[in-house]
């Protein structure tokens, strides 16, 4: 006890007082007054940047209603109006992608999906598509309230999308390879009877080496005497008989003249200085 009352009795002295007055409780009234301070400064940012992300989400959620209006028309739009609304569209997501709050990227993704029904429907003449505008822009405005209740207003239907989406790519596929199989088989089928044409068909016989035939003999006759198809005499070898201009062109040219019939009576009958 005796150390608690030798403390007592110096903290109650005037020089501890005095140390007191001058450097600790000025010390300690700076502190929490830059505490203070700081926290209403990081109050009044903080406010300031929920109002800058409120106006941007404000925006971004304006311009997809916006896009989200003209795609439950699009089919009262001109080509040139189409055009201009979907680059209105592709820039409403992404300043929507890029927010900085809580769920943007879901949102996008679920507001392009939207967007993209709603077309097909207003091209069909469908009253779903100011359904879909409706929901569309309840979804949204919700979203821009809490964000924070992005999972519970776009998971559930971007997971079921991503599952139909599966399921199609799965059907698509299995028909792509059932088509791929059935023009196999029509290639086969129409190639079949080809290949037995083709077999039944008789090879090319090989090529036989064919003699050269030799050119037409000439006309004329080798000898100027004419062939003569009277029998030959076996009496003695007579004296030359002279041949007239007509015997000598007759025997010349045997096919080309007549011959005459006193040359062939000539030939025929011996000469009378011949003996019997």
């Amino acid at each position: 006890m005796d150390w608690w009352n030798s403390f007592v009795a110096w903290l109650s002295s005037g020089a501890v007082v005095g140390v007191f007055n001058a450097a600790v409780f000025p010390t300690l009234a700076v502190l929490i007054a830059g505490i203070v301070a700081a926290l209403i400064g990081r109050g009044s940012t903080k406010r300031v940047v929920s109002l800058y992300e409120r106006d941007q989400r404000m925006a971004a959620v304006i311009g997809i209603l916006s896009s989200g209006r003209r795609a439950a028309r699009w089919n009262l739009l001109s080509p040139a109006d189409q055009q201009h609304a979907d680059t209105l569209a592709l820039e409403a997501e992404v300043m929507l992608r890029l927010l900085p709050a809580t769920g943007a990227s879901m949102a996008a993704d679920w507001a392009v999906h939207e967007l993209a029904d709603m077309k097909r429907d207003a091209i069909s003449f469908s009253f779903q598509a100011e359904q879909s505008l409706i929901e569309f822009r309840n979804r949204m405005l919700e979203w821009h309230e809490k964000p924070g209740r992005a999972k519970r207003l776009f998971k559930n239907d971007l997971d079921s999308w991503a599952y139909e989406a599966t399921l199609n790519e799965e059907a698509l596929v299995a028909q792509q390879q059932a088509w791929a199989a059935e023009q196999v088989a029509n290639n086969a089928a129409e190639s079949a009877p080809v290949t037995d044409a083709a077999a039944e068909t008789p090879a090319f016989a090989e090529p036989v080496a064919v003699e050269p035939v030799a050119g037409p003999a000439s006309t004329a006759p080798a000898s100027t005497a004419p062939t003569s198809t009277a029998p030959i005499s076996t009496a003695p070898q007579a004296e030359p008989i002279g041949f007239s201009t007509d015997e000598a062109q007759t025997a010349m040219f045997p096919e080309q003249l007549p011959v005459p019939a006193a040359s062939v009576r000539q030939r025929l009958e011996p000469s009378a200085d011949s003996p019997a």
